[in-house]
């Protein structure tokens, strides 16, 4: 029962992570760039991250691409994590 809860708490804080590297991502790409960094934003994305990744529909999505990211992370593909697909969360 621990590590199920265990589980779904670092599943889920990683989903807070990803959703903030996603907004920091689109601000240093200029896809904002008429906004200004705003950590209370930043906090929204990392919520909207939390709720994508707790939620089991998207699970099926998300499993893949963190199979993906452990790839990159592992073989050192410093270009591919400058990639959309690499930093979006449902991209």
């Amino acid at each position: 029962m621990f590590l199920k809860y265990s589980i779904i708490t670092a599943w889920s804080v990683l989903g807070f992570y990803r959703g903030m590297k996603a907004y920091d991502y689109n601000l240093q790409n200029n896809y904002l760039e008429k906004y200004t960094y705003l950590y209370s934003i930043r906090f929204l994305y990392g919520a909207l991250g939390f709720g994508i990744y707790i939620n089991p529909f998207f699970l099926f999505i998300l499993i893949p691409k963190e199979i993906y990211r452990i790839e990159v992370d592992l073989r050192g593909l410093e270009d591919e994590k400058k990639t959309d697909y690499y930093n979006y969360l449902l991209y």
